[in-house]
């Protein structure tokens, strides 16, 4: 998830009668290093980090960190470096042990050198479920945990949301070569499945209770008529404990976005940091990295367990043109955004509509059943 985006500042100059006013420079420091992500011990767990430059509010692509060595330490001497991705994304899966202290060290391409302190690892206490209500406007998801040791007490949850959606035709038929041809079975466009990452800051605490108890933590809200809830919908929340410098870095993230209203927008207040330039103390960072093992769980919502679920309106699908096959044939080579949709029983003919409309990959997603479907 990308937690910081663009962040930077708008320069307005205006004249006067007679002479204009300066303002100060207030463009970003594009040289400001901003990581995002996490160290996650345990058995086959991923490691990511994302590494961009600071740039202007109105620059929406972020400017990715390419060729940089990035790899996580052991107080103990031990390394285990992150496979380079090539778009600013460094990956890999890793064993971290959970009982060692563990840091992050980062080697950009011009020499610089970031790190982070050695860190004991924060062991999430289970998932104990991930439940639904369905509500007058959508569906709300929520997570439920305890601690029954009562050491954790900071948490916070990320999530992937994956759900099926379908074609307006399910089409056994595909153009090629200036004909008609069947479709073979392996190639089926009908059904895809998309996922996405939550975008939002979700962080509690328990410190005011008298026990580690975290129940009916809002989640996800899934509003009526989404596309979501059409045929199945699938989330998986992943719980992490933090320590309570990390609770407070998410916490003023939070706060800061709730005045913005995007975590992409310009950040009002000074964001604390546990990543420094060891090797040349002018150049800065941002970002606050977590050491810690994640738990998770998953759920599953069918739309036939919904009352009244919600259905896409038939009246804004998708109009298909019926022809004679060598007319649908001549239309589909003059038109090369249309597929044949369906064959027409009566007459032999075949309905043609937007590609849009007969390949679901078009609209969003992969025809590729997740493992966990």
């Amino acid at each position: 998830m990308r937690m910081f985006g663009v962040i930077g500042f708008l320069i307005v100059l205006f004249a006067g009668c007679t002479k204009a006013l300066e303002l100060p420079d207030t463009r970003p420091d594009t040289s400001i290093l901003v990581v995002e992500g996490d160290i996650r011990t345990g058995p086959q767990t991923e490691n990511r980090i994302r590494l961009s430059r600071l740039k202007p509010l109105f620059q929406f692509d972020d400017v990715p960190e390419r060729n940089a060595r990035v790899e996580i330490v052991a107080q103990s001497g031990s390394r285990w470096p992150l496979a380079d991705k090539n778009n600013g994304d460094y990956a890999s899966t890793l064993q971290l042990p959970d009982n060692v202290p563990l840091a992050l060290r980062i080697q950009t391409a011009d020499g610089k050198i970031y790190e982070t302190p050695f860190q004991n690892s924060v062991i999430a206490p289970a998932v104990d479920s991930v439940t639904w209500r369905q509500e007058s406007d959508g569906v709300r998801v929520f997570v439920h945990s305890k601690d029954p040791g009562n050491k954790t007490k900071y948490y916070r949850w990320t999530y992937s949301e994956t759900w099926e959606r379908r074609a307006w035709y399910y089409s056994l038929y595909d153009f090629k070569n200036g004909s008609i041809v069947e479709r073979p079975a392996s190639d089926q466009v009908y059904t895809c499945w998309k996922s996405e990452d939550e975008q939002n800051i979700l962080v509690n605490n328990t410190e005011e209770l008298g026990q580690d108890l975290i129940s009916y933590q809002p989640v996800s809200f899934i509003p009526n008529q989404s596309e979501k809830l059409y045929v199945r919908y699938s989330i998986i929340v992943r719980q992490t404990g933090l320590t309570k410098e990390a609770y407070d870095y998410w916490q003023i993230l939070k706060k800061n976005t709730e005045l913005t209203g995007s975590i992409f927008d310009a950040q009002p207040s000074q964001m604390p940091t546990n990543i420094a330039c060891t090797n040349d103390k002018s150049r800065a960072a941002i970002g606050y990295i977590s050491v810690g093992r994640v738990s998770e769980k998953r759920l599953f919502v069918l739309h036939s367990s919904l009352n009244l679920w919600p259905i896409r309106n038939e009246q804004q699908g998708c109009d298909a043109f019926e022809y004679p096959r060598f007319f649908a044939e001549r239309f589909l080579q003059q038109n090369t955004n249309y597929l044949p949709a369906y064959f027409v029983t009566a007459g032999g003919g075949f309905g043609v509509a937007p590609k849009s409309c007969v390949d679901c990959r078009l609209t969003g997603g992969d025809t590729v059943k997740p493992d966990f479907w």
